[in-house]
């Protein structure tokens, strides 16, 4: 009974339902009770504490007097009290307006890469980075990322626009043809999930390249944007 309580928990986490302070409670405690109906336990914290946030700041010796919860259980809740202080305490995201500020955000995040890398860096509308995803082959050379690997990674983030950027370790900054051919396969995806795609940069030993500031990513994105991609194979 108490594993499909759990799931339909879960279930309505997942789905992104509305759940009472009590339900959030309980999954939080699914973890620090494997094998427990955890309802009671919740309840009794939340007759204790004001609310979710008091009872995640309470210390250690407070969660213990309440009933069913040991030393164990409660430095669990005060270990996620602390990072949610954590995360409260500082920025968490950088901030990318413009090609000159991502030039400085992926020159110091490619320094020292033995390997070649590519990063995608999802953003909102306040140009926010909000998740990065890296992708390598540890290969000094290449590095290979599927399409449907860039279709489900926009599927899930739901970012307003992207960034890219990868590293050459053994030759200029220059794009190659398998450069050129990510970007438009980048672009096309995209567009098909109204995405726009801000650049695509190239670290390299002899400096940076931008598609954005060298005009090529305009060409890309007016033959491989989803519309004129279409228009021409009718």
């Amino acid at each position: 009974m108490h594993e499909g309580h759990r799931q339909r928990l879960l279930e309505k986490l997942k789905n992104g339902d509305n759940l009472f302070e009590h339900e959030i409670l309980e999954i939080l405690l699914f973890n620090a009770y494997p094998r427990k109906n955890v309802n009671p336990v919740a309840h009794a914290l939340l007759s204790r504490f004001a609310g979710i946030n008091e009872v995640l700041n309470a210390e250690v010796d407070e969660l213990m007097l309440v009933e069913g919860v040991g030393e164990n259980v409660a430095l669990y809740l005060k270990c996620i009290g602390e990072c949610m202080r954590l995360k409260n305490s500082c920025e968490s995201f950088a901030v990318i307006n413009n090609t000159s500020e991502l030039i400085s955000f992926v020159t110091a995040r490619f320094r020292g890469k033995p390997h070649e890398v590519l990063e995608f860096y999802f953003m909102d509308k306040s140009g926010r980075v909000r998740r990065i995803c890296s992708f390598t082959d540890n290969d000094p050379d290449r590095v290979n990322v599927r399409p449907e690997e860039i279709v489900k990674l926009i599927s899930v983030y739901r970012p307003h626009g992207v960034y890219m950027a990868h590293n050459h370790i053994n030759c200029p900054c220059e794009p190659s043809a398998a450069d050129d051919d990510m970007t438009k396969k980048v672009e096309l995806i995209c567009s098909l999930n109204n995405v726009r795609l801000y650049d695509h940069c190239i670290i390299g030993p002899d400096g940076v390249y931008s598609y954005f500031l060298s005009n090529r990513l305009d060409k890309i994105s007016s033959e491989y944007s989803a519309a004129n991609f279409f228009k021409d194979k009718l």
